[in-house]
């Protein structure tokens, strides 16, 4: 998390989360950093259906019609967070970290009014806590990829 930090400062980027299934552990991650009020605007910990609805206006029937686990809510997440708070890239996480079907997450970057979407699928055996720990680390090597493709490093 360190390069990204110094790449969106060495780049005058600001950045924004919304985590679901991580619980904030993403924004973490980042803010435990020296530096990180440069880049850091914003994070949500929007974990109801209802309060991603409130907060990303994101209608219900939406979510309810893709499943609140799927590449089209962590998208218009990341989408609507963008246009919320202003941020140069924004990044969603919404899944299922135990016990539910599909046994996933979804991670959707917004850079450059482009939009990437990747899914992780967990082992049925796995713990909660290291799907959560699993999918914040995917998100960081995939800010960290499309960092590299976007802007100088």
């Amino acid at each position: 998390m360190t390069n990204i930090l110094n790449t969106l400062i060495k780049n005058n980027l600001t950045i924004s989360f919304v985590e679901s299934m991580t619980g904030g552990l993403l924004s973490y991650e980042l803010v435990r950093l020296y530096n990180a009020s440069k880049v850091y605007k914003e994070g949500f910990v929007l974990y109801s259906n209802e309060a991603k609805s409130k907060y990303l206006n994101i209608d219900l029937n939406y979510i309810e019609n893709n499943g609140v686990v799927s590449r089209e809510v962590a998208g218009l997440m990341a989408q609507n967070l963008k246009e919320i708070t202003g941020a140069d890239i924004t990044v969603s996480i919404t899944g299922y970290s135990s016990g539910h079907e599909p046994n996933k997450a979804f991670i959707g970057v917004m850079i450059h009014n482009l939009l990437y979407v990747e899914d992780i699928e967990f082992y049925p055996e796995d713990k909660r806590e290291q799907n959560i720990k699993l999918t914040v680390k995917k998100a960081i090597k995939m800010l960290k990829e499309i960092l590299k493709n976007h802007v100088a490093i």
